[in-house]
């Protein structure tokens, strides 16, 4: 009976052989270290973690001079996710034997598993140098190079270690999800395919299958792959997180919930779970939670890049432009070979006014990837007939790929629509905006969008049905008296934007851009009154009183001077808040309740310019913009609740047309600020010389002078816009309240 024979039992599994040697050899010799090194990896091959590591333990204690020793606690601690004690082991062990592969690949898989990347990428390295023939560890330091952003670099490592291992099959996953970052997606898919079929019983396999196909927008394949994953690993908090993203992405977010709970359930500090349980509370419209999570994830992983994207995007949906894309810059240099983080970045650069610096990014998005579709289409978007011509070319022959999917071929549409609109060949426009158009409301209608017109005419019936005369004289008074808020409001693309900077050029405005305070406001009026969060405004509307009202004010008024504050500036310098929401037009008799003192401005312009310039506009969350039918419904609807206002409405609202804007801004100006009580201020003719950021679709208007080809660009479509053009005809033949078509 020698500690060798219990080593050969251990090998060819008769782990109760082994056991039962290494047992009597303790029992004869209680210190003997090797035997209990023997009895931890006897634990450890039954799946009896705890048992191994106390017999390690108790093993280096008595020689801990030994590698192997530490190398094998090291693994045990790895393998109960103790992973900071893993490194340590590690250390120790390397500490006493350089060379040591095993310990090089056990620290190297323990610091991934904690995100240290750079110290992962090191460790694997350094074994591939003690061993260049072994195929698994240039995978692994492939995958330290592909979290690191060295998308390249990971690639040929992948191959290197499929050319020495070909039977890998899970670096084939692994490599097909790689090559989706530089947009060779079929390439990708044909990989992923390969590993599936390989080694069907490997759910590591199915799994990226199934994230191939999630890419390219093939959702029902995806799930069907992720199942087939699941059921071979249902323990996987990853696959749950996974699972859940796919229902999130068809909008069924309290499926998606469950399946994040799920995979928390498992494994509770896993931050790819945790960031996708905080973008679906963003999509729920739980704006300041979501900041809140992904700001604490950030706080305790600094350098996970993907927690800065959802907290880039949180702060934007709340109008915090320049926090926005400050976190987003901070996401890009985590992780500067990201295509998808730099077109982030472009894109709301672009949407804040930063034009330049969008173009400059969008161009470093396509260094990485050249078939980046989102940074092609910017392009298209900000420069329009200035885009060079091999990137028209490029996104015509995008069309016609089999890997690109409807979302995208949508997204290259609307960017190839705006190229010609600028280049006045509109018929070429016009046919791309109706493809792109149809591509992305079939594309949304699978993720969930259904837009009833007849659900938003039955709203605007409650509006009107509740704001009376008589809800105003029983509720006056009630309101704050604050004479600070200013509220902007009209279609989009009515010219808000516009008026919003004219007024904030202003040293006594304060513009916040476009805020969601008064639908929270009025949507909380329920628990306001301590009902539950399910009940509906109009069951509870009657009961509305002082309180509520009061509570409600003042809420709304200190989540504006907040904004103000968190730009390091004390409110009491600025006269007027601006906030520049359009559709808050069906909220003015709320507005006017809780702001009595309150400005309002009706932002007007030629309807059917609204139309196209919407038609042509790729929102992404107006979700009537992409069918002329609902588009003309909404400015129905829209011309509705104005005329109610015009005739019920308890305080003054200034009407402004955006083409009287464009012929004599300086007029118009003078009327703003007469409206609002300020003297004249020369900075307010200039305002696009701020440098303020600012949230908005209307990308170049900010960072120019007013120009006049907007006016009757609906021309350029007449045919597109006959319907809406008539009816604005019919509409307004005796009236004169806003320019029509």
């Amino acid at each position: 009976m020698t500690i060798e024979q219990g080593f050969t039992y251990l090998r060819i599994g008769r782990l109760d052989q082994a056991k039962q040697i290494a047992d009597q050899l303790i029992q004869i010799e209680p210190n003997n270290h090797g035997a209990l090194n023997l009895t931890g990896l006897i634990a450890q091959q039954k799946g009896e973690l705890e048992k191994a590591i106390i017999a390690l333990e108790k093993a280096i204690l008595l020689h801990q001079s030994e590698p192997i020793y530490h190398c094998n606690l090291g693994s045990f601690y790895y393998q109960i996710h103790r992973y900071l004690d893993a490194i340590s082991a590690c250390q120790n062990s390397l500490y006493l034997r350089s060379d040591y592969i095993s310990a090089l690949i056990t620290l190297g898989s323990s610091y991934f598993a904690v995100e240290q990347y750079q110290e992962a990428e090191k460790a694997f390295k350094k074994a591939v140098n003690l061993n260049s023939t072994k195929g698994l560890y240039y995978a692994y330091w492939a995958d330290s190079l592909r979290e690191l952003g060295q998308i390249n670099a990971a690639i040929e490592t992948y191959e290197i270690a499929l050319e020495l291992s070909p039977e890998l099959t899970y670096v084939l996953g692994n490599l097909g999800v790689t090559l989706l970052g530089i947009g060779q997606s079929e390439r990708a898919l044909e990989f992923c395919q390969q590993a599936a079929q390989d080694e069907p019983q490997n759910s590591n396999n199915w799994m990226n299958l199934g994230t191939i196909h999630r890419t390219l927008g093939s959702l029902e394949e995806a799930m069907e792959a992720y199942y087939n994953a699941y059921e071979l690993d249902p323990r996987s908090a990853m696959l749950c997180t996974l699972i859940g993203q796919v229902w999130q992405e068809v909008s069924d977010l309290q499926q998606a919930i469950l399946w994040f709970e799920k995979a928390l359930e498992i494994e509770p500090d896993r931050i790819e779970t945790r960031c996708a349980l905080a973008e679906a509370l963003l999509d729920q419209g739980d704006i300041e939670t979501a900041i809140a999570s992904f700001q604490d994830i950030c706080n305790q992983h600094p350098k996970y890049s993907h927690a800065y994207f959802g907290l880039s995007k949180a702060l934007w949906e709340d109008g915090k432009a320049t926090e926005a894309v400050a976190i987003a810059q901070q996401a890009v240099a985590l992780k500067p070979e990201a295509a998808y983080l730099k077109t982030h970045l472009a894109t709301i650069m672009a949407s804040a006014g930063d034009v330049n610096s969008a173009n400059i990014t969008n161009r470093e998005a396509l260094s990485v990837n050249p078939n980046c579709i989102p940074a092609l289409v910017n392009l298209a978007t900000n420069l329009r007939h200035q885009l060079p011509t091999e990137n028209v070319q490029q996104m015509e022959h995008l069309l016609d790929a089999n890997w690109v999917k409807d979302g995208a071929k949508a997204s290259l549409h609307f960017g190839l629509a705006h190229y010609y609109d600028g280049s006045k060949s509109y018929a070429q426009a016009s046919d791309h905006c109706l493809q792109a158009n149809a591509l992305y409301s079939a594309y949304k209608q699978v993720r969930g969008w259904n837009y009833k017109p007849e659900h938003y005419a039955h709203h605007i019936d409650q509006v009107i049905k509740h704001f009376t005369p008589d809800f105003f004289q029983k509720t006056q008074g009630m309101g704050h008296e604050s004479i600070a808020p200013i509220f902007i409001v009209g279609m989009p693309r009515s010219g808000t934007t516009l008026t919003e900077q004219i007024l904030a050029s202003h040293p006594r405005v304060f513009g916040v851009g476009e805020r969601n305070f008064g639908n929270r406001g009025f949507q909380g009026v329920p628990v306001s009154m301590g009902y539950p969060r399910d009940t509906t405004v109009w069951s509870v509307f009657d009961q509305i009183s002082q309180p509520q009202i009061s509570y409600l004010a003042n809420w709304h008024l200190a989540r504006l001077e907040e904004l103000i504050a968190n730009d390091s500036l004390d409110h009491t310098q600025f006269r007027h808040i601006v906030d520049k929401m359009p559709e808050n037009y069906s909220l003015l008799g709320w507005l006017a309740t809780l702001f009595p003192n309150a400005k309002i401005i009706h932002c007007r312009r030629n309807v059917c310019d609204i139309a196209v310039s919407c038609w042509m506009t790729q929102f992404r969350a107006i979700r009537w913009a992409f069918d002329l039918d609902h588009i003309t419904e909404r400015i129905n609807q829209y011309w509705r609740i104005m005329d109610h206002w015009r005739q019920t409405l308890p305080i003054p609202m200034l009407e402004i047309d955006y083409e009287d804007t464009v012929a004599d801004q300086a007029s118009q100006t003078a009327k703003l600020l007469d409206f609002i009580g300020l003297e004249w201020n020369d900075r307010c003719l200039q305002f696009y010389k701020s440098d303020r950021l600012v949230r908005t679709a209307s990308i170049t208007q900010v960072r120019q002078p007013i120009y006049s080809r907007s006016v009757d660009r609906w021309r350029n479509y007449e045919h597109e816009l006959k319907q809406l053009s008539k009816q604005a005809e019919n509409r307004f033949a005796t009236a004169n309240m806003a320019t029509v078509c």
